[in-house]
């Protein structure tokens, strides 16, 4: 009778990382560490932070092996001696590893660690205390550590490891010295995946590892375990249809149609697209992971601070802009939100992507609209009427026949100061407004020179500077130039609008009233209000006095 074939392991724990040159994406940690070995500077503790998956565990071991190898404490551990071959199985006397996540009070501590850190190492040189998830621990707990962690004894060394080092109390973090270990990017983790289904004989297609690569979402114990699954699919084959069939990931056509309805704010489109997302059973928080991965490489491509995207996502939406995109994106990550807390996913994805179709994507294509429109209306081209309606519109009367305009009135081939301020008025009201006021005279090329009173409202006119120009050659049938200085008069008499109803008192105060001045006092703290009033519009603030009935 044959022999029973050995227990079947994971690829996870089969290609887990024995030493430092094996550890993948973490090259800084990796190469300080074997620094601080080879030069014998140790620490008495280390703190390794990180998202799951990242290699924080494992790099603990590697370093607890470095630390009590034969050769040791050494860069390369030989993996060989007793030390090496037990911590590999975790069956060491002298490394024990405490995982806070079940054991979070302050009694586990001291059973653990308190009571123990006193005692010499068994065999190895260093007792290595490794504390997994420690952010789990109680605060009873890491004030009892507290102590031990600030002054352990020589051949004692701690290593935490945590998912979560804001929850780590500032006590014991500032004693640690920390390492920082980051998700490992997605083409390392293609390249790591490869090497193993190489070795296990798996054929695996390029866009498979690359799916599951971003799957993983940076984590290489994740991405391995995901390989490891697909492999007893079709016999040691991976395909990109069998990892989009095994995870629930949306297929490209959905996704592509789903952006395409965006994108046109296209309602009856997407309705029509997240109707086959639900007969296929994709989840709405996958499906909404998926499309906003997409678009991310569209969108960065489109502001030119990424790798080019897909080829087929980029031909398909040549016109979109970065801004139509970011507030897609940033729509796709509120919804999500929505999607954790929501009872109803799929009314909180509804929710999100028919609301995205009301609001608009890009703001610069309205404003462009807008200013179409704006050229529109100022050429006569239809619209309403935007000329400025006076006050008070008196009896029709006959129009008398306007004087020929002098030669300092007329700019070059042929339009006049008042056809000018006309034409301005119908774009511009309260510009020309401003003009009427203003002194003008004809410049030698033929265009205007405009002396305004207040330096405000010359600035107010420096912006739409290159309107008044764009105003005068349309009426001159070339370009001219307009120049906007200062010093002009102030009107002798300005011009108010009033209502010819109201009988003018200038002459004197009314039969049995009198004029008060009230310009004519000052506050305590400066110039009466009215005072500040006359120097902005002109004239002259009078309040009527009537005598007590």
């Amino acid at each position: 009778m044959s022999r029973e074939k050995a227990a079947y392991q994971v690829l996870a724990r089969k290609y887990r990382p024995q030493g430092f040159e094996e550890l993948v994406g973490q090259p800084a940690v990796s190469q300080t560490l074997q620094n601080a070995l080879a030069a014998k500077r140790l620490h008495h503790a280390y703190l390794f932070t990180g998202p799951r998956g990242c290699g924080k565990t494992t790099t603990a071991r590697i370093l607890a092996k470095a630390l009590n190898c034969v050769k040791g404490p050494t860069p390369e551990p030989c993996d060989e001696c007793a030390s090496c071959r037990e911590i590999t199985i975790s069956s060491s006397l002298d490394v024990m590893e405490m995982d806070a996540a079940s054991n979070t009070g302050v009694d586990d501590v001291r059973k653990v660690i308190i009571e123990t850190v006193a005692l010499a190492p068994a065999r190895d040189r260093y007792k290595v205390f490794i504390i997994d998830e420690t952010h789990m621990l109680s605060t009873s707990a890491f004030n009892a550590l507290l102590k031990t962690v600030e002054e352990p004894p020589a051949h004692v060394i701690f290593i935490l490891a945590t998912t979560e080092v804001h929850k780590v109390p500032a006590t014991i973090s500032s004693r640690c010295q920390r390492f920082k270990f980051r998700p490992v990017a997605p083409d390392a983790l293609a390249a790591h995946l490869a090497c193993i289904a190489k070795k296990e004989n798996i054929s695996v297609d390029g866009e498979a590892l690359q799916l599951l690569s971003r799957a993983a979402e940076g984590s290489l114990r994740d991405a391995i375990g995901l390989l490891d699954q697909c492999r007893c699919v079709d016999e040691g084959k991976v395909t990109l249809a069998t990892v989009r069939e095994m995870f629930g990931f949306t297929p490209q056509e959905m996704l592509l149609g789903a952006a395409q309805a965006l994108l046109a704010h296209d309602p009856q489109a997407l309705a029509v697209w997240l109707k086959k997302v639900y007969e296929e059973g994709v989840e709405p928080a996958q499906f909404l992971k998926d499309l906003r991965a997409a678009l991310e490489g569209v969108y960065l491509e489109k502001l030119g601070a990424g790798e080019p995207a897909d080829a087929v996502w980029s031909k398909s939406f040549p016109e979109a802009t970065a801004e139509a995109l970011s507030f897609l994106l940033r729509r796709f990550n509120r919804t999500l939100e929505e999607l954790r807390f929501g009872d109803s996913p799929r009314l909180a994805l509804e929710l999100g992507l028919f609301s995205a179709l009301e609001s608009a994507h890009d703001l610069g294509a309205w404003l462009a609209r807008l200013e179409a429109l704006e050229k529109r209306l100022n050429a006569g081209d239809g619209g309403p009427d935007i000329s400025p309606i006076p006050a008070h519109k008196p009896s029709p009367a006959p129009a008398p026949k306007p004087p020929a305009p002098s030669p300092a009135s007329v700019a070059g081939s042929g339009p006049t100061w008042e056809a000018f301020v006309e034409a301005v008025a119908k774009g511009k009201i309260s510009l020309g407004a401003t003009l009427q006021n203003c002194a003008h005279e004809v410049r030698p090329d033929g265009g205007w020179t405009i002396r305004f009173v207040k330096p405000f409202d010359r600035d107010m006119a420096l912006r739409s500077q290159a309107f008044l120009e764009e105003t005068l050659a349309g009426l001159a049938g070339r370009a001219l130039i307009v120049e906007l200085a200062l010093g002009g008069t102030a009107p002798a008499s300005p011009t108010l609008i009033v209502d010819t109803g109201v009988p003018d008192p200038s002459g004197g105060a009314p039969a049995g009233t009198r004029w008060k001045d009230v310009t004519e006092a000052a506050d305590a703290g400066g110039p009466n209000a009215l005072r500040k009033a006359e120097g902005v519009f002109g004239g002259k603030a009078r309040i009527v006095k009537k005598p007590a009935p």
